[in-house]
C-alpha cells in the first residue's frame, strides 16, 4: 500500500471513531439541555442546509484550490464545529455549530472521494468506494458503541466532548498525506445539466433516509423504551449494516448488473420501511431498521462510480459538491418534517413518507442512468463539455 493512502485509511479511521463518538450522543444531548424534538429536527435541518448550500457553491472552488488541500481544512472545521457544539448550551451556539459542522462535513464529502481516487487511480472505482464506505461505517459503528458506555458512565456532554477531540486528532495525519490535485482555471463554474439532474435523485433519498435515520434512536429509546446500552447497540449496528451492505456490492453487480442491483435495493428498502408502520416492539422496529440501513448502503457507490465515469477530473469536486448539495437539502427537509412528525407522535405517517420517496427515488434513478448510458460512444464526458466550459 501507498504510503499516502496508508496515511489517508489511518487518518479516516481515528476521524470516524470520533464522528461515530459524537453522533450518537448528539441528539440525546441536545434534549439533556432542554431541546425539544422540534429543536433536534431544526438543528439538523440547519446542518445539512448550510452544508449543502456550502457544497453547491464551494465545491468548485476545491477544484480550483486543490481537493486534497480542502480535504485537509475541513476535517478540522468538522473538528472545530463540534468543539462548539459540546462546549456550549444555548441555542444560538449550538446553531452556530450546525453551521460550521454542516459546511465542514460537506466540502469534506465532496473532496474525500477525489482524494481517494488519486491515491486509488489503478484500481476499479466501484469497488473502492464501496470498500471505503465498509470501512468508514464499520469503525463509525465501533465509536457509537463506545459513545454508549462514555454516556452511560460519565453523561451525554462528555461523549460529545471526547467525540470532537478524538475526530480532531486526525488532522496531524492529515498534514502529512500528498494527494495530487488536479486544478481548474476557474473558481465558480456552472454545473451540467448531468450533475443538476444527480443532484435531484440525491435530494430525494436525502428526504428518504432522514425521515427516519435523524430520529430512528430517540423513537428506540424515549418512545419505544429501550435502554441506553441497547440503544447504542441499534445506533452502532446501523452503521455496521451499512458497512456489511456496501461490501456486497461489488458481488452484487457481478451477479446482477447495474439496474437490476439497484432495483432490488429499492424494492427491499420500500418493504423494510413500511414495515416500520406495523411494529412498535423495540427489538421487532430496531430489526427492520437495521435491514434498512443495510439495503440503503448500496446504491451509493454504484451511482457515484457510474457518475465518475462521466465527469472529467478537474470537475470531480463540483461533481460531489452539487451532489452534497442535494442530499443535504434533502436532508434538511426530511429532518425538519420528521421533527415535527415524531412530536406529534405520528410515527406510522413518518414511514410511510420515507417509503413514498423512496419509491419516487428509485424510479428517478433507473431512468436517469438508462438515459446517461444511451449517450453515443466517445470520450465519457464530452456531452457535458458544453456546459461545463461555461464559467460563471
Amino acid at each position: 500500500m501507498k504510503r499516502d493512502l496508508a496515511l489517508y485509511l489511518v487518518s479516516e479511521v481515528i476521524l470516524d471513531i470520533g464522528i461515530g463518538l459524537f453522533q450518537y450522543a448528539q441528539p440525546f444531548y441536545y434534549v439533556a439541555h432542554g431541546a425539544s424534538d422540534a429543536m433536534v429536527g431544526f438543528q439538523f435541518a440547519l446542518n445539512a442546509l448550510c452544508g449543502g448550500v456550502g457544497a453547491l457553491l464551494f465545491g468548485p472552488v476545491a477544484d480550483y484550490i486543490g481537493a486534497s488541500k480542502v480535504w485537509k481544512a475541513t476535517s478540522f472545521g468538522l473538528a472545530l464545529g463540534y468543539l462548539i457544539t459540546a462546549l456550549t448550551h444555548t441555542v444560538l451556539l449550538w446553531s452556530v455549530g450546525s453551521i460550521v459542522t454542516g459546511l465542514s462535513a460537506a466540502l469534506l464529502m465532496s473532496t474525500e472521494n477525489v482524494v481517494l481516487k488519486t491515491l486509488s487511480s489503478d484500481r476499479e472505482m466501484a469497488s473502492v468506494l464501496s470498500k471505503f464506505v465498509a470501512l468508514y461505517s464499520f469503525v463509525i459503528g465501533a465509536g457509537s458503541v463506545a459513545s454508549g458506555w462514555v454516556s452511560a458512565a460519565s453523561g451525554y456532554g462528555t461523549a460529545v466532548v471526547v467525540g470532537a477531540l478524538v475526530t480532531l486528532a486526525a488532522m496531524p495525519i492529515r498534514l502529512f498525506t500528498k494527494g495530487r490535485d488536479t486544478k481548474t482555471h476557474t473558481a465558480f463554474r456552472r454545473p451540467s445539466r448531468r450533475i443538476l439532474a444527480m443532484s435531484g435523485y440525491a435530494c430525494m433519498f436525502g428526504i428518504g433516509m432522514a425521515l427516519v435515520n435523524q430520529f430512528a434512536t430517540i423513537i428506540i429509546h424515549r418512545q419505544l423504551g429501550m435502554s441506553t446500552h441497547g440503544t447504542a447497540i441499534v445506533a452502532a449496528g446501523g452503521t455496521f449494516m451499512v458497512s456489511l451492505g456496501s461490501l456486497f456490492v461489488s458481488a452484487l453487480l457481478r451477479k446482477f448488473r447495474r439496474n437490476s442491483t439497484l432495483g432490488l435495493s429499492y424494492v427491499a428498502t420500500i418493504g423494510l420501511t413500511l414495515g416500520l408502520t406495523f411494529f412498535r416492539n423495540p427489538g421487532a422496529y430496531s430489526a427492520l431498521y437495521l435491514a434498512r440501513t443495510a439495503t440503503t448502503s448500496i446504491p451509493g457507490p454504484i451511482v457515484d462510480a457510474a457518475f465518475l465515469e462521466l465527469t472529467p477530473v478537474t470537475d470531480f469536486s463540483q461533481m460531489f459538491g452539487v451532489r452534497v448539495f442535494g442530499t443535504n437539502v434533502g436532508t434538511s427537509v426530511g429532518s425538519f418534517a420528521g421533527g415535527a412528525l415524531v412530536g406529534a407522535r405520528a410515527l406510522g405517517w413518518l414511514a410511510v413518507l420515507s417509503a413514498a420517496v423512496f419509491v419516487a427515488a428509485g424510479v428517478y434513478l433507473i431512468v436517469l442512468l438508462r438515459r446517461i448510458s444511451q449517450v453515443p460512444g466517445q470520450p465519457a464526458y464530452a456531452m457535458q463539455r458544453e456546459t461545463d466550459a461555461t464559467s460563471l
